[in-house]
């Protein structure tokens, strides 16, 4: 419903431009077939194009550090998340009744006048006159044209009746029928409107002008055309589908029969349309934002992206003596899936990609990757961890040594931060081995382990699955001929609060997962885990409707494309600021700034121990939002390490304590902030924690 108000405001003012114009520069000049080009272009034009947006770029800087623009690339819509509100409707619901129960009162008007023309033709006399069907009928006493029949009173002279047949057939060769369509259609469709109605009257006064300079050449008495032009000034206009033989009487019509035709060069007054045009597409412009950041959106989304489910996998875990194993955390390798066994040692996934690694993890056991099957129930057993020790009990080793850094099956003496910022856009995989694997595979060098670093044709060389890198926009699928991130505005804009929710009073976040297959349907769509039931089907529903997208432009990168649509419903009552900006004014701010928010992270860390010991680590990179109240909620992993210090990270960033909230224009708002949380193994790690 807001996309049919926001399409009738823009075509009204597109119409308005173009009236404006000629009623400005044009009305009075001669060259009437170009005018009614001009006019039927501008009621045309005015149909078409609000369906044109013109985008301008924005760029915003990061509001943090070089990783916080991280927080805006995951979001659907860049400038802000939308928010679906209770009594959003109301005004709008009524006003557009209003305005159908408008257009339906003049449909039934201008019908009647059809049916009393078609009344008139059946009961009177009608005589063929060349290519006209002449009516005569005392009903009117004003003559007019109505398609192809000329109506005319029979109390006119012979004299009279032939200037009368000489000035509507004009309007019968050139088809003005045709003209008073269109501006019925438009005056419908804008009726409240006023220069819908002023185009009208334009239209036929231009078409009295032409017909006024034809029948004139045609006649052999000019003088006597005029007098039956003046004759016939007591009539009233008829109906807005006719030509009527003395429309817009008046002394510009009989100065526009005298006008000489004015200099060429006149004509130059069209192109006035086009700094109007500027105008009004930048006037209806939107912007488009980027961001100046070293991870762009295209990435981060594929980093959720790599999640693209397609089967469903359920399983038991046991301890070593048998019993269910409860507790249990599960995650799908290379995404952000994850969940934890019950009380049955029993866990699901109810669709998953073909081909990833399910990682079990649970303190003092060893961590245990398994290749699911897909076609029956997994049983896993835990394997008690013999070197498992209580953190509490491990005292720094000055004497450890690091792992090896081994790039494409070479051992090189370069760091693990410098290797991955030279391979940043050329990393296929990687993985870590223990000291006795990597022993066996690189010789003694290798005695405290080895990470691996895979460059991506190696990695596809020895089969390994390596994820798409989808750089710029001709390589993302596209929305309605948009960018994919116009997809979240697109199903925020027709979803309706539900009324469950409303009687219950729920509101909050809601996130539903979505994937866009290479045939461009839009599949696998359903609520993230922590959304609402209510609300996440609420968009799930309007997401179902989607129509079909069109695939990337790089026909290489046309493979399976998952994202998310983030929404907010909000409940006016208790909730003040449904807005979620990336953006304010007066940013958030950690109390004591930024070194005691990092101090804080540094000091409640506790680095996992199973990480610690397989020498995992890196640099987690957290979303969530600052609350118009300081609070912070939507934790969400951008950029993940491993599950153990992924789940870490989140655990102590739900821990801080309240912000001093941002402010947009003088009030406290909610804010998308990011925050990267690094864990690094070295000689001075205090392995206590």
């Amino acid at each position: 419903m807001e996309q049919v108000a926001l399409y009738l405001l823009k075509s009204a003012a597109w119409l308005a431009g173009f009236t404006l114009l000629y009623l400005l520069f044009l009305r009075n000049e001669r060259f009437f077939i170009l005018k009614r080009v001009y006019l039927m272009a501008g009621v045309i034009l005015s149909l078409l194009l609000p369906f044109v947006t013109v985008h301008y770029m924005i760029e915003l800087q990061t509001p943090l550090m070089q990783e916080s623009a991280v927080a805006a690339s995951v979001l659907p819509s860049p400038s802000s998340v939308p928010s679906v509100n209770a009594d959003r409707k109301d005004p709008l619901h009524w006003f557009m009744i209003f305005y159908a129960t408008g257009i339906l009162f003049l449909m039934g008007k201008t019908l009647l006048y059809i049916i009393s023309v078609y009344r008139t033709v059946k009961i009177g006399p009608v005589d063929r006159e060349g290519d006209a069907m002449l009516v005569r009928t005392e009903k009117y006493s004003s003559p007019f044209s109505f398609f192809n029949y000329v109506f005319i009173n029979p109390s006119l002279s012979g004299r009279e009746v032939r200037e009368i047949l000489n000035h509507e057939m004009v309007h019968l060769r050139q088809k003005h029928w045709f003209d008073l369509l269109l501006v019925e259609l438009i005056s419908l469709l804008q009726w409240m409107n006023p220069f819908a109605w002023i185009c009208s009257s334009l239209v036929r006064q231009n078409h009295e002008h032409l017909a006024d300079e034809e029948a004139l050449q045609r006649t052999s008495d000019p003088a006597g055309y005029r007098a039956a032009l003046l004759n016939q000034v007591f009539s009233a206009r008829l109906i807005s589908l006719s030509n009527s033989f003395n429309f817009s009487f008046n002394t510009n019509r009989f100065e526009m029969m005298k006008k000489k035709n004015h200099s060429p060069y006149r004509k130059l007054k069209l192109l006035l349309v086009l700094p109007v045009a500027a105008a009004l597409l930048y006037a209806f412009s939107s912007p488009k934002y980027v961001y100046q950041d070293p991870v762009t959106p295209a990435e981060l989304t594929i980093m959720q992206a790599e999640a693209v489910t397609q089967v469903p996998v359920r399983g038991i875990v046991y301890r070593e003596d048998g019993t269910p194993f409860p507790g249990v955390s599960v995650n799908v390798s290379g995404t952000t899936i994850m969940t934890i066994t019950g009380s049955d040692g029993r866990f699901e996934f109810r669709s998953i990609p073909e081909n990833v690694i399910l990682l079990f993890t649970h303190k003092g056991y060893k961590y245990l990757p398994i290749k699911p099957q897909y076609d029956k129930e997994i049983s896993v057993k835990m394997i008690p961890d013999p070197d498992y020790v209580d953190p509490a009990t491990v005292k720094p080793d000055p004497a450890r040594k690091r792992p090896v850094v081994v790039v494409d099956g070479v051992i090189t003496d370069e760091t693990e931060g410098a290797v991955m910022q030279r391979m940043r856009d050329d990393l296929g995989a990687f993985s870590s081995l223990k000291p006795e694997e990597a022993v066996k595979k690189y010789g003694d060098r290798a005695a405290s382990g080895a990470v691996e670093y895979w460059s991506v044709k190696k990695a596809k060389e020895m089969g390994m699955k390596v994820p798409l890198r989808r750089k710029s926009e001709i390589d993302f699928p596209t929305f309605d001929g948009n960018s994919y991130l116009a997809f979240n505005e697109w199903v925020i804009s027709r979803t309706d609060y539900p009324e469950e929710a409303v009687r219950e009073g729920i509101s909050g976040w809601a996130r539903v997962s979505y994937t866009v297959g290479t045939d461009g349907n839009v599949t696998d769509i359903k609520p993230t885990a922590g959304t609402n039931s209510i609300l996440g089907n609420a968009l799930a529903e309007v997401i179902r409707t989607s129509p079909r997208w069109t695939p990337p432009r790089n026909p290489e990168m046309n493979e399976p494309f998952t994202a998310e649509v983030v929404a907010r419903f909000t409940l006016p009552d208790n909730v003040k600021v449904a807005e979620t900006f990336v953006v304010v004014e007066e940013m958030p701010k950690f109390p004591g700034g930024d070194q005691a928010l990092f101090n804080y992270l540094y000091e409640n860390l506790k680095y996992p121990p199973e990480a610690k010991a397989e020498g995992v680590q890196g640099k987690v990179i957290l979303r969530f939002v600052i609350t118009a109240e300081g609070k912070v909620a939507d934790v969400t992993i951008v950029r993940g390490v491993h599950p153990l210090l992924d789940q870490e990270a989140v655990r102590v960033m739900n821990s801080v304590p309240d912000w001093i909230p941002g402010k947009q224009g003088g009030r406290t708002v909610d804010v998308y902030y990011s925050v990267p949380v690094s864990f690094a193994l070295n000689e001075d790690t205090d392995t206590s924690k």
